[in-house]
């Protein structure tokens, strides 16, 4: 029977896989290697990055929220204070309108009322004078200076309930 195993085959057989592991490993698993950890710092260092700019991105996002609402905030209070302002002038335009129109009704009050005390007394001396007028004509002979006395006063006196 022939053995199928020869040691010095076999010796030679490990001694050049031997070599040839070497050879691939220092020409070509070393710098694989190299490769792959760069690759894998690389890829690291990405995902550091981009979880570092996902935060910042967070914290942006966050501080635009606040702006935001701050700004949506200051113009809903400056909405409400100028229709605050606009309401509080509307008033006061309205106070002053309603306080001028009862002034100038006021004013046309006084203005009928002296218009028309100056016409009662023009009328009643008007017609005291004309009463006076006649009564001398009419009673010229007859009347005493007592008695015409007597009948101007009577006259103002009914004259004066007459107007009033």
């Amino acid at each position: 029977m022939k053995c199928l195993f020869e040691f010095g085959t076999f010796l030679v057989s490990i001694i050049s896989f031997l070599i040839v592991f070497l050879l691939i490993r220092h020409w070509a698993f070393a710098p694989l290697a190299r490769m792959m950890e760069k690759r894998r710092l690389y890829v690291e260092q990405q995902l550091s990055e981009a979880e570092g700019q996902r935060e910042q991105a967070v914290k942006l996002a966050s501080e635009q929220s606040e702006l935001l609402e701050a700004s949506r905030k200051q113009a809903k209070d400056m909405i409400d204070h100028a229709r605050l302002r606009s309401e509080e002038q509307a008033r006061e335009i309205l106070e002053s309108a309603q306080a001028e129109a009862e002034r100038i009704m006021q004013q046309g009050r006084e203005l009928v009322e002296r218009e028309r005390q100056e016409a009662v007394n023009a009328v009643l001396a008007q017609v005291s004078s004309l009463t006076v007028q006649i009564s001398e004509k009419l009673l010229r002979d007859h009347v005493s200076e007592t008695l015409h006395e007597e009948l101007i006063q009577e006259a103002d006196k009914r004259l004066g309930e007459l107007v009033c």
